[in-house]
């Protein structure tokens, strides 16, 4: 529904909701972050971070010798844990904005927007933290790497669709 208020000379339009459409840019957002949020659920679990022969160390766990983690290690647990709980906070966000219609649709895609980029940021660091200082990084690294790729995508696409609002 169209919302045109006129006052004096000046005439404001704006759209309080919109039919639901999975094909546009907020389709794409919803597609882009639920695949981003299960490649990020398989690195943030599994043990193929980093690892030589026999030796292999994830985010949770270790299958080698070292009884606690370097401080980078410890680094990059609390920032892929905030980053999911932005991707959580994220994926919550496109589901108010597509199927949700007494919300505001802009604070929402605003709060998206912001929110991506932030859980953007925190994963951008969080890899270059541990890729700068892990050796051998494995497998899992590679799809913490896409997923963070991912959710960029998504960010990038939520703002084109806010300044289209």
């Amino acid at each position: 529904m169209v919302q045109t208020i006129t006052t004096g000379t000046t005439r404001v339009t704006r759209t309080t909701h919109h039919d639901l459409s999975l094909g546009g840019r907020a389709g794409a957002v919803l597609i882009i972050l639920l695949v981003c949020f299960a490649t990020f659920l398989v690195a943030f679990t599994t043990s193929g971070w980093s690892g030589y022969r026999s030796s292999r160390t994830g985010l949770w766990e270790s299958c080698s010798a070292i009884s606690s983690g370097p401080s980078y290690h410890t680094a990059t647990q609390v920032l892929m844990c905030l980053a999911l709980i932005g991707l959580a906070v994220a994926v919550i966000l496109v589901f108010l904005y597509l199927f949700a219609h007494t919300v505001s649709k802009y604070q929402v895609l605003l709060g998206l927007v912001i929110d991506s980029f932030i859980t953007f940021a925190l994963m951008l660091v969080a890899v270059i933290v541990y890729g700068a200082s892990a050796s051998n990084v494995s497998w899992s690294f590679g799809v913490a790497c896409i997923a963070t790729i991912l959710c960029m995508c998504a960010a990038i696409v939520a703002a084109i669709q806010l300044a289209r609002c």
